[in-house]
């Protein structure tokens, strides 16, 4: 009997108890009133992070128009005459920008005041003269929200007592921003910043829908080639006038303006959009090169040197290295024309072999990034560079067919010609033996060329071929 008992007991299910079982529903039911809990805090939280944000924006919003309406209530009390700014268009005791303080907060406050010529009348702008109807003052009031800068702006019309007459002593400069890439057009909302110390001018202002921006009013006045421009724009290079030899070492082609009172003066300036190159210099095997110094030069021509005008002076002038990959990106260049050329030990060490696309190469606003690949191979391996030109040697033949032969060898290998017009043999299948070789050339529209070369040993055999 009692080894039965102990078998049932051995087999009996044993299951938990009362008090545990309770313990573990009471965890479950904890932990999901304080998951419930989490999200309903972080939901309040959320909105009331946001509903703190907006109220704060309101409240700098209000700031920022008791601010401008201040500021325009300020200029209404004075005189028609007295209504201009320090260094604006119109001169003035204005300041053009000041920072006030406003509900412990900072803003920024700039005033722009100019003439305008409204076509409402009539009467406008001939070759001699123009009427400047009334006054225009902009008050702009901005400030940082978060990272992000908010503004509000003002409006508002002066008009002067009695009828309108002409300026006679104000000058006038129009200014116009345009793109000379393909499909570029006008550049509206360039900001140009105008100054000229013997004038007193030192304001800016942005171009409207013609790409164009209008400065007029006593501080444009009589001075030669002494109007300094300076155009930008996101995404757009800069372009700044600079003064003419031998006040600036080179002859520039973005010369100061000039303003002759009783005349249009007009100033047109060219501003591309940006755009990036990536350098990829390679070995014949395609393989990277790390620390491969070489040159980039190019971009927007600035000028030409004082003594050689065939001397071109360009915006981007600038000595580098690939990366581990062998690679180098240069980010928001002005489109032009480049040239790429190897520098230092690697120029020493190595034979550039093939470059695509053939510099000299022209960057585009819409490329978005040009890929510039070079090909290199040690200047002591045994091999021959062949370069396919037309009769007069200007210009590369692409896609012309080089082969090359050595019936003792069984040597028989054919290439395309690259952008550039070269053909490096070996390719990685073969390798190139010191020996005498026949090199036989073709492409479209050319007559054949035949010819025996030398290869010799530990040297990049170079052979020009003209078609």
């Amino acid at each position: 009997m009692s080894s039965i008992h102990r078998k049932e007991f051995k087999n009996k299910t044993v299951y938990p108890k009362k008090k545990e079982m309770q313990k573990a529903f009471l965890l479950i039911e904890a932990l999901t009133v304080l998951f419930i809990f989490s999200l309903i805090m972080v939901t309040f939280y959320s909105v009331f992070t946001v509903g703190l944000r907006y109220i704060q924006d309101a409240k700098n919003r209000l700031g920022a128009l008791a601010i401008g309406n201040e500021k325009i209530e300020i200029i209404r009390n004075l005189s028609y005459d007295n209504i201009g700014t320090v260094g604006g268009t119109i001169s003035g005791n204005i300041p053009q920008d000041q920072v006030v303080s406003e509900n412990g907060h900072q803003f920024t406050v700039h005033t722009d005041i100019v003439y305008v010529d409204d076509a409402f009348d009539g009467i406008g702008f001939s070759d001699t003269v123009w009427f400047e109807d009334y006054k225009k003052v902009i008050v702009t009031v901005s400030w940082n929200n978060g990272g992000n800068s908010e503004k509000v702006e003002l409006v508002s019309r002066f008009v002067p007592p009695g009828k309108e007459v002409p300026h006679i002593g104000d000058g006038i400069l129009s200014v116009n921003i345009f793109s000379d890439q393909l499909g570029g057009g006008i550049v509206s909302d360039a900001k140009v910043a105008i100054y000229n110390p013997d004038t007193g001018i030192d304001t800016f202002g942005t171009t409207d829908a013609s790409g164009n921006i209008t400065f007029m009013g006593n501080t444009i006045t009589d001075s030669i080639q002494k109007y300094q421009l300076t155009v930008t724009k996101d995404g757009y290079e800069t372009v700044t006038t600079m003064p003419p030899y031998p006040d600036s070492v080179y002859n520039p082609v973005d010369v100061h303006a000039s303003v002759v009172t009783g005349a249009m003066n007009v100033k047109n300036i060219v501003q591309n959009k940006l755009a990036n190159i990536k350098i990829t210099i390679l070995d014949y095997l395609n393989q990277p090169i790390e620390n491969a110094n070489f040159n980039l030069t190019g971009g927007r021509k600035l000028g030409t040197d004082a003594t050689d005008p065939l001397i071109s002076i360009y915006n981007f002038d600038e000595d580098d290295a690939t990366d581990s990959s062998g690679e180098k990106i240069f980010s928001s260049l002005s489109p032009g024309n480049y040239t790429f050329s190897l520098i230092g030990s690697t120029l020493a060490d190595y034979e550039m072999i093939s470059i695509n696309p053939a510099t000299n190469f022209s960057l585009l606003s819409e490329d978005g990034t040009l890929n510039i690949e070079a090909k290199l191979a040690s200047k002591t391996m045994t091999a021959l560079l062949v370069t396919v030109l037309d009769d007069a040697g200007s210009l590369p033949i692409a896609g012309a067919t080089v082969k090359l032969t050595n019936a003792v060898l069984g040597y028989d290998k054919e290439f395309i010609a690259s952008s550039d017009g070269k053909v490096f043999f070996p390719d990685s299948s073969d390798p190139l033996l010191p020996e005498i070789y026949h090199l036989k050339v073709t492409a479209d529209g050319f007559s054949d060329k035949e010819l025996n070369v030398t290869v010799t040993a530990n040297s990049v055999k170079k052979e020009e071929v003209r078609l």
